[in-house]
């Protein structure tokens, strides 16, 4: 394939007739919303403990997993069972593997968090060998999925990268965790390299593959990514060089490669902006505004970031992180999953309905008015769990994390209410 063909790569049309069971993408994102809204509840106990910056307790560690194993990572593998048949053109996975990979993976996450909070040794051994082997027949599943495409397209380059680096995230997480059990295998910044891998190869990229495809679907201007394949160099470069610094305990060569995370920050706004998030009649969709909360919690994990790297102010990592996560990776979720859950019913129930009266259009499954509830809430909450933890206040941090919490129940309820339905007009 010459560089020229990658270069006019499209995103790529949507293959309908391929969609997974509607119990597929329904599961893991309920699981994950669940999940960040218990790792928010380990959060309020944990609170003072974030206010004295101690993140290594445990209380501290399983909230953090909470929210990247019990959370964005449910909602993530939900979303690639979803779209890797309708993009790749190939046969959904039946769902009872999907079922046995969602059990064993949230068995063993669900110990693993339990155990780390009570100390009990046997059980996280136990949780993380279930959730590694749950994330393992992951992969296998995902990769038998891609091996059987039909078609090629820009979101699949983002989508095997970020199964590649998922694939990477378990490895250096489990040479972590041997080494605080047993003191073996140790290795320079273990952590920071274990985050760098998770936070720009699985998420990161994920995330920016998944956009552009769903601003290409929902936004108006159907816009195709200019940038995308100078982003996801940049992305990959980034990573690759960070890991390098941390190895090497150059300081230089991090912050080299967070430069280079940096342009492809950029390059990825400009196409998130040509996309449509300052076109007026895109973003009067209400579900789509929490697009400007997600693009503004990126930019914080940007200045936050540099200011940490740079600058060298202790203390904003922690903000940082809650930015990229709660913030980016979940207010983008939070906006998308309302426009693609309609979508997804609408094709279940309604697309090869003839002759039985007058169908629901998307905005009869969800009602556009819905979204404001989620979104307001759990932006205004990330925004005093930040402040009060930026400025130690125990009282608005307290308040941000329960508002945050309101967030997600509320789009849990507006889930369940989409799904049980009735959604045709009345007559």
């Amino acid at each position: 394939m010459t560089f020229k063909r990658v270069k006019n790569l499209k995103v790529g049309r949507a293959f309908t007739h391929h969609t997974s069971p509607m119990a597929t993408p329904f599961l893991f994102w309920a699981t994950g919303v669940i999940g960040i809204v218990a790792g928010l509840g380990r959060l309020v106990s944990a609170r003072q403990l974030l206010l004295l910056g101690v993140v290594g307790s445990g209380p501290i560690i399983s909230a953090t997993h909470l929210f990247t194993l019990a959370g964005f990572t449910m909602v993530m593998m939900g979303a690639l069972y979803q779209l890797t048949p309708v993009l790749f053109d190939c046969d959904p996975l039946p769902f009872w593997r999907v079922f046995v990979q969602w059990a064993l993976y949230s068995a063993g996450v669900g110990l693993f968090v339990i155990s780390l909070s009570g100390h009990w040794f046997i059980g996280t051994l136990t949780g993380a060998a279930g959730l590694v082997a749950g994330l393992i027949l992951y992969v296998i599943n995902f990769w038998e999925r891609v091996r059987r495409r039909s078609t090629w397209n820009l979101t699949a380059w983002f989508f095997i990268s970020a199964v590649f680096y998922l694939s990477l995230t378990i490895i250096v997480g489990g040479l972590v965790a041997i080494h605080y059990t047993t003191g073996l295998l140790p290795f320079p910044n273990e952590l920071a390299i274990h985050l760098t891998i998770a936070l720009g190869g699985w998420f990161g990229l994920l995330m920016v593959g998944a956009s552009f495809r769903l601003w290409n679907m929902f936004g108006r201007l159907h816009h195709e990514p200019r940038y995308w394949a100078l982003t996801a160099i940049l992305i990959h470069l980034a990573i690759w060089v960070m890991v390098a610094g941390d190895l090497s305990q150059l300081s230089w060569l991090s912050r080299v490669g967070w430069g280079l995370q940096l342009a492809a920050f950029i390059f990825y706004s400009i196409d998130v902006a040509q996309g449509g998030l300052f076109d007026r009649r895109t973003m009067k969709d209400p579900a789509l505004r929490a697009l400007f909360a997600a693009m503004f919690f990126l930019l914080l994990w940007e200045v936050l970031g540099s200011a940490g790297l740079f600058g060298q102010v202790r203390g904003v990592w922690i903000e940082a992180l809650l930015a990229y996560g709660l913030g980016w990776v979940g207010m983008t979720f939070m906006g998308f999953a309302q426009k693609i859950v309609p979508f997804i019913i609408w094709l279940h129930r309604y697309a090869y309905v003839r002759g039985k009266g007058k169908m629901p259009r998307l905005d009869d499954i969800l009602i556009p008015a819905w979204a404001y509830g989620p979104i307001v809430g759990a932006t205004a909450g990330l925004v005093g769990l930040l402040l009060g933890l930026w400025a130690h206040w125990d009282w608005l941090l307290t308040a941000g994390i329960i508002l945050e919490m309101a967030g997600w129940l509320s789009l849990l309820a507006v889930g369940v209410r989409v799904v049980r339905g009735p959604h045709r007009r009345p007559q």
